[in-house]
């Protein structure tokens, strides 16, 4: 087609006509071009192939004039000219698909070192916009960074001879998503198990840092085998520390979407995070279970807005009843989109159809769809754990917990018992009571865990870094914002506020920072009391943590009471063998150690013994502390032989059920070169001390305390044996390159 004149006057009337046909029907669209051009038979065909061409449903108005200038100036490569030509190993075949940044064609291997197809981008505008070839390049830079099953892969890139730059990726032989499921009439719970799938592939995007923002049908593809892979990732783009994406790329006032997939915060250039693709995911969602958008998207930019931002989507079931004389999902042709049609593709019929789709997914779509980012799903993930909660007839996020919701989905989980059950009413009540009951104690737990795990995630994984301001942010800087967090922002949840503080307690304790640890679980504990009450087991299971840091500031009076009212408690709550119970008296036999009442330190720690070895493989590293614990208390009583025998038998066990790379052995043989060493078999000892270096180092590090203080050992061991030329040489030998540090304290054995 030869390129009209293009004017000032004629430019404006191609962007009118093009922005009055782009969101018709290709029958609207040439009866309307029939009558606004007239005998202009130029003009009408020349926007009836850029409306094919699919430019401007791809990306913005402007890459869509691009693609006019692109075949007004006749000094721009066209796309036919690379057909036939080589690029790199790989010789182009034919044009398989086109969009404002590029055109993608099908290439094949040509050196025939093996057959290959392959699938190349490239860039077509190079000339008119640089800004585009950027873009290619990130997208390069992004692919490189992602594997995963369901996101095509990248395989190569460069430029060619005249410094176009291309893409080399995994060629796709499928069908957009829609048309796959249209085209088989996939059943909604077949619908959903494909969704989940291509959430997986967007979740693994968001946890590397990308957002691809462009997820929509076209940009799916679903292979002959039902594999569906995700496509085009020309304008993702990288999250920064915050979870936003970055946007370096984009010029000023530039958005860059497809209008008929973009969620609000695109449309008014927001934030964009990764709720922006959960958003778009609902959008994929609505289409594939009703074959509807959620709403209907103008041309114009003002009602573009206005749909995208305010118009609240008619619910799904809602929806497949109404008829539209538009298809705007992936019927064939111009067929009218009616009920009838919808159910079919579906595998179904109109009354079933709006019966799957009432309740669990009307409202899944609708917290997706919602247009607040923060009131959609908190990620992808949690989207598609919602979806199968659904398919296993389980309760899901989306909807209230009330007990009528919560006993219909168990009743569809068991018809066949509930029937054979309906004779024994009053049982089936009680029942009913006790799964109420159960699934509030569920719902509290899940709730808490998901908590807790975000909260934690904000604290440790995502420090601001308009706070860090390029410094390093230590542990204890972490810990201690994220206590000061813990007690503003949690008052109204109080198990939630306990539990987090003891679990920031222990990671105190385990620095070593012990006065914080106190403070942090002494306000846990006495949230816990106070929420829960004095019998709870959650209150005894403080008092024993609090109980173990008290031990380390020598404040025993305090932590025996603990100790001994949690030791009761767990009797009554678990029973005299539990290991719950196994703990407390494990801490007790390392206070009366540390009191020095050893025969007492020893009954306890053979209790704690007697209770973890009935518990098999499961409690193995348990058994191992507490050998090693009782071990050391006969050291101090001076029965060497039998702490001895108890340091192998630790060591035995970590072997067999631990791994040799575990730190228990690093402590254990360090442990057991002091037995010997304390025997006088020095050559024992020393060849002990060698092997507690060797597992520190591996396990530990070259700056970890239990090195240092296994080197001091050492040195000192030689250093008696009177040979002082093989101390300075051995000793050397086992130096780090580098000094560390110097060691702090010595640790007996792992913390709690």
């Amino acid at each position: 087609m030869n390129s009209p004149e293009l004017n000032r006057e004629r430019w404006a009337r191609v962007e009118h006509l093009f922005d009055e046909v782009a969101e018709m029907s290709p029958t609207g669209r040439a009866a309307y071009l029939a009558s606004a051009c007239g005998n202009d038979l130029e003009l009408r065909e020349y926007i009836e192939s850029l409306a094919r061409s699919d430019i401007a449903k791809n990306t913005i108005i402007e890459d869509s004039i691009r693609g006019l200038l692109e075949l007004a100036v006749p000094d721009l490569r066209s796309n036919s000219d690379v057909i036939g030509e080589r690029i790199g190993p790989y010789r182009v075949v034919r044009a398989i698909g086109s969009g404002g940044m590029g055109v993608v064609y099908l290439a094949e291997r040509a050196d025939e070192q093996f057959r290959q197809q392959v699938a190349i981008k490239l860039v077509r505008q190079r000339l008119i916009d640089p800004e585009i070839e950027q873009r290619l390049v990130s997208e390069r830079q992004i692919l490189a960074n992602l594997d995963h099953p369901n996101i095509a892969r990248l395989f190569d890139g460069g430029t060619t001879t005249d410094g176009t730059p291309y893409l080399v990726m995994e060629y796709i032989d499928g069908l957009p998503i829609d048309d796959y499921c249209d085209g088989r009439r996939l059943s909604i719970h077949e619908r959903l198990a494909l969704f989940r799938t291509i959430c997986s592939a967007v979740h693994y995007a968001h946890q590397n840092l990308v957002v691809h923002r462009d997820i929509k049908p076209t940009n799916i593809l679903v292979t002959e085998d039902g594999t569906p892979k995700l496509l085009d990732f020309g304008i993702a783009k990288l999250l920064d520390a915050g979870g936003a994406a970055t946007d370096g790329l984009t010029r000023d006032g530039a958005v860059m979407l497809t209008p008929e997939n973009a969620a609000p915060e695109q449309v008014l250039n927001g934030r964009i995070t990764t709720a922006t693709d959960t958003y778009a995911l609902g959008i994929l969602l609505y289409r594939l279970l009703t074959g509807h958008r959620p709403c209907q998207v103008g041309s114009n930019p003002r009602e573009m807005a206005l749909a995208i931002c305010e118009q609240i989507p008619e619910r799904a079931s809602a929806v497949v009843t109404r008829r539209t004389d538009t298809s705007d999902s992936q019927a064939s042709g111009d067929a009218p989109m009616t009920p009838e049609l919808i159910s079919r593709y579906r595998s179904t019929t109109l009354e079933k159809l709006v019966r799957r789709l009432k309740g669990d997914l009307d409202n899944i779509v609708q917290v997706a769809l919602r247009k607040e980012p923060a009131r959609r799903y908190r990620s992808v993930n949690e989207f598609s754990e919602d979806i199968r909660m659904h398919l296993a007839s389980l309760p899901v996020l989306a909807r209230p917990d009330s007990w009528h919701y919560r006993s219909g989905k168990f009743v569809r989980r068991h018809v066949a018992g509930v029937a054979m059950s309906s004779m024994l009413v009053a049982l089936l009540a009680a029942f009913g009571v006790a799964m109420v009951v159960q699934n509030k104690r569920i719902v509290q737990e899940r709730d808490t865990a998901k908590e807790v795990s975000t909260f934690l995630e904000e604290i440790f994984m995502a420090p601001d870094p308009g706070n860090a301001r390029g410094l390093d942010i230590t542990a204890k800087e972490i810990l201690a914002k994220g206590a000061d967090r813990i007690s503003d922002q949690l008052g109204d949840r109080p198990v939630i506020q306990a539990t987090l503080m003891g679990t920031i307690g222990r990671v105190y304790f385990n620095l070593g920072e012990y006065e914080p640890s106190i403070a942090m679980l002494e306000e846990s504990l006495r949230i816990r009391r106070q929420a829960l009450g004095e019998q709870h087991p959650d209150v005894a299971a403080g008092k024993n943590e609090l109980a173990v840091s008290l031990i380390r500031t020598a404040d025993f009076e305090r932590a025996r009471q603990l100790l001994e009212e949690a030791l009761a408690q767990n009797r009554r709550e678990y029973g005299e063998s539990s290991t719950e119970a196994a703990a407390n008296l494990y801490n007790l036999a390392a206070l009366h150690q540390a009191t020095g009442e050893l025969d007492e330190a020893e009954r306890f720690a053979g209790s704690s013994i007697a209770i973890y070895a009935q518990g098999g493989d499961r409690y193995a590293a348990d058994l191992a502390e507490a050998k090693n614990a009782l071990a050391r208390i006969l050291h101090d009583k001076n029965d060497l032989d039998g702490a001895e025998t108890l340091e192998r038998e630790a060591i035995a066990l970590v072997k067999t059920h631990l791994g040799e790379d575990h730190p228990f052995m690093a402590y254990y043989l360090q442990n057991l070169a002091v037995v010997l060493q304390t025997k006088g078999d020095i050559d024992a000892a020393e060849a002990m001390l060698y092997e507690s270096i060797a597992a520190t180092r591996k396990v530990l590090g070259e700056e970890h305390s239990l090195l240092g203080g296994s080197l001091v050992r050492l040195g000192t061991l030689l250093h008696n044996k009177g040979n002082s030329i093989l101390l300075r040489r051995r000793f050397a030998m086992l130096l780090p390159c580098t000094p560390g540090p110097g060691a702090r304290s010595i640790r007996s054995s792992p913390t709690i």
